[in-house]
């Protein structure tokens, strides 16, 4: 080739290779140009995140206090092993070193490896709670080797009432999958707790507190270097219950190893004073994780202790019920107070009999002394008469057959029956027999002590339609009046005074002298199994086929300010197991809202002391 020719290719070839160069610096520039200056800050605050990390603080729970401020659920300090999983192998080496340093077992190493695999970026993985000072300090002991390890100060829930509180405290508990609420961060968080039942559950929104946010420098591998800023949470909102913790532990002591319930109340603004249901659980072990022995400890249990019987627990209302058919009686205009009414200790319906607890009668009896005897023929007579829609619509208009309206979790409404009721649940057509037997408060009858607690406090203070409450802050619950004459509420008053303090009424046994603590009410026997020997002894039977017993009670006479419901299942009688509770329970309530605490209230008489 020609020196000429070689000469022209060449310069093409640099033309060429120097056309390729220009292009490849025009867009070396152009994108340089292109991330410098029109998407700069973008980029920047990127690479400025992959060397801050922004990570959430869970705010503390509020308080939950009693009336006068005494915690009962409260936060301690938890201080937890923490894992950062953002560069994974770095997280799947500290795991493997922590193995025998924390004695983990195979299923916690299987479920640590699982987590670092969904791990969302920021989010540490707890691999431990509740660690104890030596746990700690084995920990900062190996701390150089373990960059993907901290340990945090969290907190956990604690409950210094324990089982005294747990029915209405609530727990609290992690946030499961069908709790989680994507568009609020902090319900992602693993080491997150929500309230799971009463009160924690309950005002959940108002507890939880608003989150807070910490910016922490990491280094290439993701581990903390040093804080560089730091937003508080702002802690939930301290609720002050209308529950008095005195008369609390005062109700749980005097029920003892009964298995029961004890509601108090007040008449007039429904203020829950006291909310027992016996037994319990420890929410304590709920909050830190429970454990499968202890939970199959419960369910195992024939008393149900995860049942909160104040307002979940349904019984027959026996005895308690026959002032809903005496006011049912009044209102028809077929029965006068002073009507009497012979017991000769059988009603017949038709060729059928229907017996009397007092087999020889309780011969002629007015309508307060049929209160104050609990005669079932007087009673039996006046239902008959009244028809089953009489009965239900008084029995709606005192709140039975309705929930409270509290807003805890579980409760039931219980059962008025009815005609429209039976065809509705059962597809049957109502028996006259069944009326008979409602106007005693057995047959499908069933009812709460939440519930018997309102229909009480609406007798007594005159008709008003309350509603209990269990926030102090919270305003009072009124529906209205009941259209009742007031002259008949005064008939039921003067019956249930007499139950208490008169030598015939079925609970004068449990009297109080003292005018200030003067009390009435009216005592229950509800029915489990039908006796095959009238009048059988009780105690003689398996625990589970005695009668529950149910005495509901006002204080003071004179002006009443407290009603009281004490239900022991399977307790015998409510004369007898019942009454007696109710008697010490009422005198502590009106006690302690005389004396603040700090003050110690007199102790009652020696012949008042617990029967």
């Amino acid at each position: 080739m020609r020196a000429h020719d070689m000469q022209k290719m060449l310069s093409r070839r640099a033309l060429v290779f120097g056309g390729v160069q220009a292009l490849a610096a025009t867009t070396l520039l152009t994108r340089l140009y292109y991330l410098q200056f029109v998407h700069g800050d973008e980029f920047t605050t990127q690479a400025e995140g992959n060397r801050i990390k922004l990570q959430m603080l869970i705010p503390p729970r509020g308080v939950i206090a009693d009336r006068y401020g005494v915690p009962m659920a409260m936060n301690q300090i938890n201080y937890r092993l923490m894992l950062e999983g953002d560069n994974r192998k770095l997280a799947r080496d500290n795991l493997r070193l922590l193995v025998p340093l924390m004695s983990l077992s195979d299923r916690e190493v299987r479920q640590l490896t699982d987590a670092i695999k969904v791990r969302k970026v920021g989010i540490p993985i707890m691999v431990r709670e509740h660690l104890n000072w030596e746990e700690v300090a084995r920990i900062q002991f190996h701390m150089p080797e373990l960059s993907a390890v901290t340990i945090d100060e969290g907190q956990w829930r604690h409950y210094p009432f324990s089982e005294h509180c747990s029915h209405l405290i609530g727990y609290v508990g992690k946030v499961s999958e069908s709790e989680v609420d994507e568009d609020d961060p902090l319900m992602t968080l693993p080491d997150m707790k929500i309230g799971k039942n009463g009160i924690e559950a309950l005002y959940e929104t108002r507890i939880r507190g608003i989150a807070g946010t910490k910016q922490i420098e990491v280094n290439a591998v993701g581990s903390p270097i040093r804080e560089l800023a730091k937003h508080d949470p702002k802690p939930g909102e301290t609720l002050p219950m209308a529950i008095d913790s005195r008369l609390q532990e005062f109700s749980i002591e005097r029920l003892g190893t009964e298995s029961g319930s004890i509601v108090v109340m007040d008449v007039h603004n429904g203020e829950v004073l006291a909310l027992v249901s016996m037994p319990a659980f420890d929410p304590n072990e709920f909050s830190k994780g429970i454990k499968s022995d202890y939970w199959k400890e419960l369910n195992a249990n024939i008393r149900v202790p995860l049942l909160n019987k104040a307002i979940a627990g349904q019984y027959p209302p026996g005895s308690t019920f026959k002032m809903v058919t005496a006011l049912a009686g009044l209102k028809s205009g077929k029965f006068k107070p002073e009507h009497k009414i012979h017991c000769s200790g059988t009603f017949y319906l038709g060729n059928h009999p229907f017996t009397c607890w007092k087999p020889e009668g309780h011969g002629t009896l007015s309508m307060p002394e049929a209160i104050e005897q609990s005669c079932d023929v007087y009673f039996y007579t006046v239902g008959h008469e009244v028809g089953i829609e009489g009965l239900a619509a008084m029995a709606h208009d005192f709140g039975l057959g309705a929930k409270s309206g509290l807003g805890l979790r579980g409760e039931q409404s219980g059962i008025v029956p009815s005609p429209e009721w039976k065809l509705k649940a059962r597809h049957e057509q109502w028996n006259p027999g069944e009326t008979i037997n409602s106007a005693i408060g057995q047959g499908d009858s069933l009812t709460t002590p939440m519930q018997l607690t309102i229909m009480l406090s609406r007798m007594v203070n005159g008709g008003k339609k309350i509603l209990p409450k269990l926030l102090t802050t919270e305003p009072d619950k009124e529906m209205g009046m009941v259209e009742v004459d007031p002259a008949h509420l005064a008939v039921i008053i003067d019956g249930m005074t007499r139950v208490t303090n008169s030598p015939h009424g079925t609970a004068h046994g449990s009297a109080i002298k003292e005018e200030a603590y003067n009390f009435g009410g009216k005592t229950g026997t509800a029915q489990v199994k039908k006796l095959l020997v009238h009048g059988q002894n009780q105690n003689l039977l398996p625990w589970e086929f005695r009668h529950h017993a149910w005495f509901v009670g006002f204080a003071p006479i004179s002006n009443p300010r407290i009603a009281c419901t004490v239900m022991i299942e399977h307790g015998g009688g409510g004369a007898s197991a019942a009454a007696p509770v109710a008697r010490d329970v009422l005198r502590k309530a009106l006690q302690c809202l005389e004396y603040a605490p700090g003050k110690e209230p007199p102790p009652p008489p020696a012949t008042e002391k617990k029967a």
